[in-house]
């Protein structure tokens, strides 16, 4: 995490100065002009035009003023969450350090905390969870490195949660990673983990956090906390939009009743690595996208015996795109969807192999 420390007094300069040498991340520090505390702080005129500048530059914003201040320069620049940077408001005489925005899914909660430490302040954490020393769903998500769907239910969960309702935690026991995953959730603080077995039980719990790259049916209240478990290969003709690319891997995932949130990796022949449409839906979907050659391909398509096209092969040189990328990228051996054609765009799945 990359900080901004702004100040907008001397006193506040000097406490900036301080924080940025004590701790541990790195951060570049801002200071009001003519108010600096004579280091080497970046100065600025205009706190609203700053901010303007830096809002998405920095993982983490450091405010040593008034709250109040904080909230009228954010507000014009405060969207969502999950984008948002960590905000976290000291005074400048450093007794409190409080967490502004993006608590959990941020981080602000843990860099307020972390920030206190050296100066010997107070972090002042008001996330209802936190206080109530209960594990948020997003924050168990956040540590657990899996997706959120649907987002916009998660803080009717976190209320669940913090109002005491029987929440309960259910994991598929199908995951690979499944005791992992039940280790790290039991030293977040989950009190019990279940299997998704008891989600039958509707008169048992009153909503549910679940744990799994499944697609299915809950009648409760619940949110999916998605594991990046699928690899996928695609294939598409030249200058493909990405909206079709987008629809081709709905469909697909669909298909195997797995969630699209679950895929881990994007993989293509190097023939495609310039696609724009397909480059636009990686970068949209925020999974990191592999090229392989087509010596690594034909290799694999020899190893497993894989069909291929001649017209394919005439055009980019190799027969099969989407299944040996799919089975390369997931470093396995066995396909979850073999090539299916989606208009202009083929897809094949793969699990990624365990990690």
């Amino acid at each position: 995490m990359k900080l901004a420390i702004i100040s907008v007094t001397r006193n506040g300069a000097v406490l900036a100065d301080k924080l940025a040498k004590s701790i541990q991340l790195p951060a570049d520090v801002y200071a009001r002009q003519g108010r600096d505390a004579g280091g080497t702080a970046h100065k600025y005129d205009s706190l609203s035009r700053l901010i303007a500048d830096i809002y998405l530059r920095y993982e983490g914003l450091v405010f040593i003023m008034a709250a109040g201040i904080v909230v009228r320069v954010l507000a014009p620049h405060v969207r969502d969450k999950r984008f948002d940077p960590a905000v976290v408001v000291l005074d400048e005489a450093g007794e409190h350090v409080i967490s502004l925005l993006s608590g959990h899914i941020g981080g602000a909660n843990e860099l307020a905390r972390m920030l206190a430490e050296p100066i010997q302040a107070r972090p002042v954490i008001t996330t209802a969870t936190d206080v109530l020393n209960k594990p948020a769903a997003d924050l168990l998500a956040v540590r657990m490195g899996l997706e959120i769907e649907p987002f916009d239910k998660m803080k009717h969960i976190n209320a669940s949660i913090a109002n005491g309702e029987r929440v309960v935690f259910a994991i598929d026991s199908d995951l690979a990673k499944h005791d992992h995953y039940t280790r790290l959730a039991l030293d977040l603080g989950v009190t019990k983990v279940a299997e998704l077995t008891v989600l039958a039980d509707t008169d048992s719990y009153d909503a549910a956090v679940i744990l799994s790259d499944k697609e299915m049916t809950v009648e409760k209240p619940h949110v999916f906390l998605r594991p990046a478990t699928l690899a996928v290969g695609i294939g598409c003709r030249r200058e493909t939009e990405s909206s079709q690319i987008d629809a081709a891997l709905d469909h697909a995932c669909h298909k195997i009743g797995r969630s699209k949130k679950s895929i881990a990796i994007i993989a293509t022949a190097s023939a495609k690595q310039d696609e724009a449409g397909l480059l636009a839906a990686v970068q949209q979907m925020g999974v990191p996208l592999e090229i392989f050659s087509n010596e690594e391909l034909e290799a694999c398509i020899e190893r497993y015996q894989l069909e291929t096209s001649s017209f394919v092969k005439a055009q980019i040189g190799v027969g099969n795109v989407c299944e040996p990328a799919a089975l390369l990228g997931g470093q396995t051996d066995q396909l979850l969807l073999s090539k299916t054609i989606y208009g202009k765009t083929t897809v094949a799945i793969a699990e990624v192999k365990f990690r």
